[in-house]
């Protein structure tokens, strides 16, 4: 799941037709279409053309670094960065820049070597403070965690990240009500707060308590094409027993983000466990095992849909399949003894 640990970016490529145009009509609407497809296409060639004319300008190269940071073209994004710090090296955006693509490289020693370089340069930027928070977070220290979001906040007490900072900090120590607390107060000072929806959502979710649908519904608001907010949101409806509302999110999931095999194991489960549609479900963990031919608990379930509907040599097969994936799994032996007690009767 992109998102699940990494937030992703999915495009939805629409197709179009034209219908009696010219040649030059044609043209300009498959222009059109992708500008529609990849807008990032667009702001790099426009960024291209103004670096050719202004070769000088750092914040055009530092524009540059971002795109290419979004896209993880790491070298490109590193490259663009460094030729900012040349033009003008005092610039402690340019270094949180710089931290974030070692990040993304894996390279932690340099993310906070460059993070302390920006807190050099300007003592008052709250997204260097907040960056050293979340490496903190990382690495479990919360108390320099917390230290650096206090910075922060003392500089802007209107930081939203630092509210929502505060809030996982305080989850990981168990203060699930103070934790919420910091969520809704991020929410407060910036209502479009995707993470502090999401967060929200989840725990909520995870209560079966209704206010899951709102917040995650505003997430979903705020980026349509979260598949994450809207597995979420799915599994909401499927435990509160609102199946069809799940099944439907699941395969919007699976229009934007084909590859999403939770989703094809979730629709098999429903149609497993709760509408015992056999046929249907053993369809949706084929699927599943198809994207994923490692995903042990797709194969124990279709071995159990086998057995319920008595082709067993399939279920065994199955049983046996999920164990050599995961060795102690325990439904999986059960499976198999159930199967062994039925051939000596």
């Amino acid at each position: 799941m992109k998102r699940f640990g990494v937030w992703q970016l999915f495009i939805l490529v629409l197709s179009f037709i034209v219908v009696a145009c010219g040649p030059n009509k044609q043209n300009e609407a498959q222009q059109e279409n992708i500008e529609a497809v990849d807008p990032a296409l667009t702001k790099l060639d426009e960024l291209n053309r103004k670096i050719l004319n202004e070769p000088q300008n750092g914040g055009l190269y530092h524009e540059r670094a971002k795109l290419y940071l979004e896209n993880e073209e790491f070298n490109q994004a590193l490259s663009d960065i460094g030729n900012s710090l040349e033009i003008d090296s005092t610039f402690a955006d340019y270094y949180v820049t710089l931290s974030d693509i070692y990040l993304g490289m894996g390279k932690l020693k340099n993310t906070v070597e460059s993070l302390d370089k920006a807190i050099e340069l300007d003592s008052r930027n709250t997204q260097a403070y907040l960056k050293m928070a979340e490496i903190s977070i990382v690495i479990r220290d919360y108390k320099e965690a917390l230290n650096f979001i206090d910075k922060a906040l003392q500089i802007d007490e209107l930081e939203a990240k630092g509210f929502m900072l505060r809030g996982i900090i305080l989850l990981e120590n168990g203060d699930t009500i103070n934790g919420i607390r910091n969520f809704q107060k991020a929410i407060d000072v910036d209502q479009d707060y995707f993470d502090a929806h999401l967060q929200l959502g989840v725990l909520f979710a995870n209560k079966k308590n209704k206010l899951a649908v709102d917040y995650l519904n505003n997430a979903l608001n705020i980026d349509p094409s979260s598949s994450e907010a809207s597995y979420y949101l799915a599994m909401f409806y499927q435990e509160t027993e609102k199946y069809d509302k799940a099944i439907q999110l699941y395969n919007n999931i699976l229009e934007i983000e084909p590859d999403f095999y939770f989703a094809l194991y979730n629709i098999g489960y429903i149609h497993l466990v709760y509408l015992q549609e056999f046929d249907i479900a053993i369809d949706y963990f084929t699927k599943t095992i198809s994207l994923n031919p490692q995903y042990a608990g797709a194969f124990y379930n279709r071995g159990y849909t086998f057995e319920l509907i008595g082709e067993l040599e399939k279920s065994k097969r199955d049983y046996k399949k999920a164990l050599e994936l995961s060795p102690n799994y325990e439904k999986a032996i059960e499976g198999l003894n159930r199967l062994d007690k039925f051939r000596t009767q």
